[in-house]
């Protein structure tokens, strides 16, 4: 039996200390299909919007280098959260998690990483 995608993305929340948002968004429309935050959403408003622009707007970018034609993830710090959102498999969908800027990149990565297979079945499960 797999859990839906909001309980997934709760259980993920869990297991990330500093955790302040995580959703599943649409790279064109910028829309989320489902997000989980902790505290004040409103704090994190935009930030699904923002990243599928970011998405898009980097891959015009790497459209002309010569170092690949797709970003693999995308990382953004600021002064109080720091910002990592991953392509899903061929899907049309982004994953962004956001944390307290004193969460590691890497642990952080490593976690998106135990768990993106999981997220890619739940949302594939969603959309059929």
């Amino acid at each position: 039996m797999t859990s839906s995608l909001y309980d997934l993305l709760n259980e993920i929340t869990g297991e990330l200390p500093g955790c302040l948002h995580t959703s599943v968004i649409d790279r064109e429309t910028g829309l989320s299909l489902a997000s989980v935050s902790q505290g004040d959403p409103l704090e994190t408003a935009g930030a699904d919007a923002f990243h599928s622009d970011l998405f898009r707007t980097t891959g015009v970018l790497l459209e002309g280098l010569p170092l690949g034609n797709e970003a693999d993830s995308l990382v953004l710090s600021s002064q109080r959260a720091t910002f990592v959102s991953v392509p899903l498999a061929e899907m049309n969908y982004l994953w962004l998690v956001v944390t307290e800027r004193r969460m590691t990149v890497g642990f952080t990565q490593a976690l998106m990483r135990k768990h993106q297979g999981r997220l890619e079945t739940s949302v594939r499960e969603l959309l059929q």
